[in-house]
């Protein structure tokens, strides 16, 4: 859901899927209108795998969105604009 009167936001996430499955972390960088918006992104692009095997993976996600950076963009699109995951 987007919110054309807001602002979104770039959010710069640090990796939440713990070792040993994600030796090194990582970084998403995602374009949302809130943190809720975040999180469902992120959310949304895990994998099947991950789903089963980690069964508070939203709940670690929601975390490090309580952490991340954020910062004002002018974009029109919502979603994952980069991510860097190991």
């Amino acid at each position: 859901m987007t919110n054309t009167t807001a602002i979104p936001s770039l959010y710069i996430v640090d990796h939440w899927i713990p070792f040993p499955s994600s030796e090194y972390g990582g970084v998403q960088c995602v374009v949302a209108y809130s943190d809720a918006e975040c999180e469902r992104i992120i959310a949304e692009s895990v994998d099947e795998y991950y789903r089963k095997n980690i069964p508070n993976y939203r709940e670690r996600i929601a975390n490090e969105i309580k952490k991340a950076k954020r910062f004002p963009v002018d974009a029109a699109d919502v979603g994952i604009v980069y991510e860097f995951l190991t």
